[in-house]
């Protein structure tokens, strides 16, 4: 009786359900529907309304994904129960399956992890999903997530995409039509809102965001013919989450509908969406796409553009001091500027709190601070509301090891980096003006030598390490200098 209510209610404006993805023909309709309280994947075949349950099983079942050849769905599969008791040492816990046509549902993924969101490689041998592996094992503390492919066998598994530290979480992979990219959701922490990437099969550490800046973006689908984007969105204005169409080359955008879950037709000629609720269909052309004049300019650029610019340097610095800092150290609310030690570190139970350079000013008494907590180095600065922000590496230092430690600010974003490796970076609307500098304090609470070997700060971008790429060096396959 389920089945055929969701059936007849799918045969309705496509009826009940969200997630929705066309087979690769354009036939089926692959979705997930929430009955009875539990999350199951189901297909609706087009032409004759039928439906039919891919997933039997108790449990929750979501985003279901088309094999390349049509013949499989991948999905995401959970028993809440058994979720709970996998916290506790078992070995269960969200994981893929698959159902093939004649072999019915076998298992891929297993373990105490969240493993959702999946999709297929364009030959169909692997499978891209998000998980929690990068995470704390506790299931219910797992905060960060990053991008993974295995082969359909279950083989190979590999981390793809990082995710640096908590708070950090991705969403939704899914390939170009010509194999070489991935789109996905990267939210950085919780303080901003998810945003589109594109990350190189290639080379999967390289990403680099192309959703507009400021707006939510998620569930990214490539159309047909590869060169756009169809996703959730959402900005200032929006009557509620619309279907957005991205140009990822340009930044062009354009709003289409309200809605959400956004899937392009085979035939490039439809659009199906879903409302959180039920599934819609409308056409889908030319008149959706955003302008091919519509180039949106890349501001990250010129914040990486200008060539670091010492303001400030000390060897073998005497500590704890105080420094006068002069106007040079006015950095207003759009200076790229940047505080780096070298410093052997020494752990110790107290303090706490283990400060290396420190910039007070009028209104900010923390304009700036690179130090370390429990082990961790930290970089902090100011949003534009003068809210005290912090970026956070998620690498322990070891005992007797010297390490170059690099805080950088620029106009939208914190960065932390430990021997010119970005560790993280936290994204802003803005920054604070720091344009009234009064004093920098140089350790204040370290003792002992010798563990504040350099201490410096400057404008520009530092020359010792990587810059995020930006959207043009993307695009043309250069690599982040």
């Amino acid at each position: 009786m389920i089945a055929t209510t969701c059936a007849l209610l799918a045969a309705t404006l496509l009826g009940e359900g969200t997630c929705g993805v066309y087979s690769p023909d354009g036939g089926k309709i692959a979705l997930q529907c929430v009955v009875d309280g539990k999350s199951r994947v189901g297909v609706l075949d087009r032409a004759t309304g039928r439906f039919a349950w891919v997933e039997k099983d108790a449990g929750n079942a979501a985003y279901p994904a088309w094999s390349p050849s049509g013949d499989a769905i991948v999905y995401s599969y959970g028993n809440e129960t058994n979720s709970a008791w996998a916290a506790k040492g078992g070995d269960t816990g969200y994981h893929l399956r698959i159902w093939r046509r004649g072999e019915g549902v076998r298992e891929i993924t297993t373990g105490r992890f969240r493993d959702y969101m999946p999709s297929f490689s364009r030959d169909g041998r692997k499978i891209f999903f998000v998980s929690t592996r990068c995470a704390s094992p506790d299931v219910f503390l797992a905060t960060r997530s990053g991008v993974y492919s295995v082969n359909v066998d279950g083989s190979e598994l590999s981390y793809l995409v990082p995710s640096h530290v908590n708070d950090e979480g991705a969403g939704q992979p899914v390939v170009s039509p010509d194999g070489k990219l991935l789109a996905l959701a990267q939210i950085a922490n919780f303080y901003l809102p998810w945003r589109i990437m594109c990350a190189r099969l290639d080379k999967p550490e390289v990403v680099c965001a192309v959703s507009p800046k400021g707006q939510s973006a998620y569930a990214p689908r490539w159309t047909p013919d590869g060169k756009h984007i169809v996703y959730t969105g959402f900005s200032k204005g929006d009557p509620g989450w619309c279907v957005y169409v991205l140009n990822p080359r340009t930044g062009g955008v354009k709003r289409i509908c309200e809605g959400r879950n956004p899937d392009v037709h085979p035939s490039g000629a439809l659009l199906l969406y879903d409302d959180g609720r039920s599934l819609y269909e409308r056409p889908f052309g030319a008149d959706d796409l955003p302008g091919a004049d519509e180039v949106v300019v890349d501001e990250e650029s010129r914040l990486y553009d200008e060539p670091e610019r010492l303001i400030w340097r000390s060897e073998k610095p005497d500590y704890p001091a105080t420094i006068p800092m002069t106007d040079a150290f006015r950095f207003g609310a759009d200076r790229t500027f940047f505080v780096r030690a070298k410093v052997r570190y020494t752990p110790a139970a107290s303090p706490r709190f283990r400060h290396f350079l420190t910039g007070e000013y009028e209104g900010a008494k923390l304009g700036f601070e690179l130090f370390i907590d429990h082990g961790r180095p930290k970089f902090g600065a100011r949003d534009g509301d003068g809210a005290y922000m912090g970026a956070v590496s998620d690498m322990v230092l070891e005992a007797g090891h010297e390490y170059v430690l690099t805080g950088i600010r620029t106009s939208s974003a914190l960065f932390i980096y430990v021997e010119g490796k970005s560790l993280q970076e936290m994204k802003f609307s803005a920054t604070y003006p720091l344009d009234r500098p009064i004093q920098m304090e140089v350790g204040p609470t370290l003792s002992g030598k010798d563990e504040i070997l350099l201490g410096e700060v400057g404008t520009g971008w530092p020359a010792n390490v990587p810059h995020p790429i930006t959207r043009t060096k993307f695009f043309a396959g250069e690599e982040a200098k």
